[in-house]
Formats: structure tokens, sequence, C-alpha cells
């Protein structure tokens, strides 16, 4: 059985000890390689292309989040947790923004920890707790703010099903497909489908009249 490539990144050496310790004592995961800021992560990734990264968001120099954004875009594998101590909203929805799969604080269990890298590994999303409650939060102020069924703004004669209002806002948050998906519970085809069916009826042709067009709504 093939193990799960890892690289830990986290300015605090005590942190990555502890970190790899604990990966390396399970039987199906391996760490690659460690980083101590953003810059050091992005060099690693280089030669290293693990399957999963541990990053932590506030380091000198390169932070976690803009690591990620660089990391990700010719690293399309490799899957991002972000391990932190924060979780104010910002942080949240910049590390969705950025593409991670996952976001755990710092002071959570080994056994959650470990079963969010065998998840994202796997092609899950895994936030918890804490995380969880602002997701949630933070989508129920934006369906609260406006709804479009009825009230497009510049196109008063266009509806949309209350499916596809919810997919217009995730999409509009840079949410993927997969993840939208995941969350109803429903196939990606579903979600392109709903999404196809959005950019007809409104006679768009891109994820940025998408975008424009959930700001216009007063969604975003």
């Amino acid at each position: 059985m093939s193990k799960i490539q890892l690289l830990i990144v986290d300015d605090h050496e005590i942190i990555r000890n502890g970190v790899k310790q604990l990966i390396n004592n399970e039987p199906d995961m391996h760490v690659l390689g460690e980083a101590g800021n953003g810059a050091e992560a992005i060099q690693q990734m280089e030669t290293l292309k693990p399957d999963v990264i541990i990053m932590d968001i506030r380091m000198p120099g390169i932070n976690g989040l803009d690591a990620a954004k660089a990391i990700l875009k010719p690293h399309t594998k490799s899957k991002i947790i972000f391990f932190s101590l924060y979780d104010q909203e910002d942080y949240v929805a910049s590390a969705l923004e950025m593409g991670a799969h996952g976001y755990i604080l710092k002071d959570t269990s080994n056994k959650i920890f470990l079963n969010a890298i065998r998840a994202v590994y796997n092609g899950q999303y895994y936030f918890i707790g804490e995380v969880k409650d602002v997701l949630v939060k933070k989508y129920n102020e934006l369906k609260n703010n406006a709804s479009l069924v009825g009230n497009t703004g510049s196109s008063p004669n266009v509806s949309l099903s209350q499916r596809e209002e919810d997919v217009l806002r995730l999409i509009s948050l840079g949410i993927s497909n997969k993840a939208i998906a995941e969350t109803y519970g429903i196939s990606i085809r579903t979600i392109e489908t709903h999404r196809l069916n959005i950019m007809r009826k409104f006679k768009i042709n891109s994820i940025e009249d998408i975008i424009d067009l959930a700001k216009k709504a007063s969604i975003i």
C-alpha cells in the first residue's frame, strides 16, 4: 500500500517536530519534508510534490495563503489542509478561495487531525467545529441578504429555482463544483447543469459574468 506523502509548513520548529512524529507513526503516512515559511514551501514543492500539505497561515515572509496561491496553480494534484490557531471568517474564506481542501485548528485532537489528512487525500473536504460554524454563518448571511428569485436587478423577467440560486451564490464565493456537489449530496454533472442553466437564462458566458451577476443582485 502506498503511503500518503506530506509536507509540513509551520514557522515553529517544535510544532513541525510534533506533527512529523505523529504522522510518521502512522503506517499509511510519511513526511517527505518540512518548511518554516511560505517561500521554503514553494521551493520544496518543486522537488517533493507531496500528496497533502499541512500549512500554517500566519508565518513570516510569505504567509500560508500566499504560498497556497503559488503552489496550487502549477501543482494541482497536491492538496492543502490549513492548520491554524485562528478561525476568523476572513481566514476561512481566504482558505476556500485559495482552493484548500481542509481547515483545522491547532487545538484539535490527534485523531481528528489524522482523519482530516486521510479524508483530504481521498478527495474529500474537511472543515471541523468552529470552522464549520464560520462557513454556515457566512452562507446564511449571504442567503438572507437578498433573493434572486424574481429579483435579479437588470433582468427582472428571469427567475432562478432555489437550487440554481444557491449554486450561483456558492460559485460566486469561489467554491468548486465538486465541493458544491458534496454539500448537497448530488453529482458534479448536476451542478454543471445548474451552472449552464444560469448562464443560459441570463445570456452570460463566463465565471466572471456569473460573479458580476451575483454582485449586481447584492448577494456578494
